[in-house]
């Protein structure tokens, strides 16, 4: 598995970066407590040296011409003066005056070199007992290091759970979903890789739906359209026959309308399912506007929305016609199941705006946001099963419909709305250019 796991690589690299933090320090701490032992040897050297040196000035006998003095467990002074001491060391033979550091075998000396009126004098001191102590204390610096690393070896495990476990369980979660092998083969043999290739199944997955969605759209755009184009043709026969009775007419003349807002319908479904616009052409949005309201106008009656068209005749616009028709459609729709009884006015405004003004009890601030949301009508539903009191189609998909064509088409849809006051009421705005 080339470069491990990512849960792997997270452990090694916490642990890694703690391990180079407290290497540095105990390195730091290992010198700077050298570095004192040393300073403190030096300090009560010289202030030893100069002691002694005070009392061979004073006093001839003070130190013996021929061996050294005992200065305490660990210092030892002589006086050369012409004639090197019997027992003085050959490593101190020749020294310069100051200060100098000896190592001979394994003990560490530090030795006073100065000279007096009665010679030179040396000062030695054994600092072995402090190189112990420093070995010592690296010793210590060294263990408490190595659990300082061990803990955060434990630790960075325990990180790295905790920053891979949402990956771990959306990788599993998408597998539960999505199971399978993917078409595209995924290089990486991690967590990453694992979730890569579960996205790989979801994507497929998904354009597997698309692909069947599309496929629906044609066949019942195809299927219904036989149909149809029969019913269409047998109504304007039928509507050719002078004696027939009003009521008959009215209500073929219906049939015809209906049918070809079925056929919009579906062109717009099959437009959307595909997302590819239909080629657009010059429309009346005038005579669009009518349309849209002749197929809703026994349900607009029976509600009691009356409708005015105050856009001017002759207005056109190059678009798609039946994507317009499906957005007025449910503008209309959406007017009569929440703003009857009211009066619903058309209008083309300033920026090529058509506007759709109702004069009903308005909708609540607070629902103004999710009114172009999937099964919204008063309340948010969890699934589209949410059906209105009388068992007919799902409630909540007009507004999303009519804003998922204008989205697709690059048309602009907002709702404005006041309760109370002379204006009350909703207002579509639709931006057509």
């Amino acid at each position: 598995m080339r470069g491990g796991t990512l849960t792997q690589r997270v452990v090694w690299a916490l642990t890694g970066a703690v391990t180079v933090f407290v290497a540095a320090l105990a390195l730091l701490a290992y010198l700077a407590f050298d570095q004192m032992e040393d300073g403190l040897v030096d300090q009560i050297l010289t202030t030893e040296a100069e002691r002694v040196a005070q009392h061979v000035a004073a006093e001839a006998q003070f130190l013996p011409p021929h061996g050294a003095r005992e200065l305490g467990g660990s210092m030892r002074a002589w006086l050369q003066d012409g004639q090197v001491p019997d027992d003085m060391p050959a490593q101190l033979q020749g020294l310069s005056p100051g200060l100098h550091l000896l190592e001979p075998g394994a003990e560490t000396w530090h030795v006073m070199v100065t000279d007096t009126p009665r010679g030179r004098l040396y000062v030695l001191y054994n600092a072995t007992d402090h190189e112990a102590r420093v070995r010592d204390f690296g010793l210590i610096v060294l263990g408490m290091g190595a659990l300082c690393i061990i803990a955060a070896y434990a630790l960075s495990r325990r990180v790295a759970g905790v920053a891979v476990g949402p990956l771990l369980d959306l990788t599993g979660r998408l597998s539960n979903w999505a199971p399978g092998s993917p078409d595209m083969a995924v290089t990486r043999d991690d967590e990453a890789g694992q979730l890569i290739e579960a996205f790989n199944r979801v994507q497929n997955q998904v354009d597997r739906s698309i692909a069947r969605e599309r496929e629906f759209a044609a066949n019942l755009s195809h299927e219904a359209r036989t149909p149809l184009a029969a019913i269409r043709s047998d109504s304007e026969i039928m509507l050719l026959d002078a004696t027939l009775p009003a009521d008959t007419r009215l209500r073929l003349t219906r049939i015809v309308t209906n049918v070809d807002h079925i056929v919009a319908s579906l062109e717009s479904a099959r437009s959307m399912a595909s997302d590819q616009p239909r080629p657009a052409e010059d429309v009346d949005l005038a005579a669009c506007m009518d349309d849209a309201w002749r197929g809703l106008e026994v349900e607009a009656d029976a509600a009691g929305l009356s409708f005015y068209n105050r856009i001017p005749g002759g207005t056109v616009y190059l678009l798609d016609r039946y994507a317009l028709l499906t957005v007025l459609r449910n503008l209309v729709r959406n007017s009569i199941e929440h703003a009857a009884p009211a009066t619903l006015t058309a209008a083309l405004i300033a920026d090529g705006t058509l506007e759709l003004r109702d004069t009903g009890k308005g909708i609540a601030p607070e629902e103004l946001p999710f009114v172009f949301q999937r099964y919204y009508s008063g309340r948010l539903g969890d699934t589209p099963t949410a059906l209105p009191d009388d068992g007919g189609f799902p409630r909540g998909l007009g507004l999303a419909i009519a804003k998922r064509v204008c989205d697709m088409q690059r048309w602009h849809l907002q709702v404005e709305s006041e309760r109370g006051g002379e204006s009350h009421g909703a207002r579509f705005q639709l931006r057509l250019l």
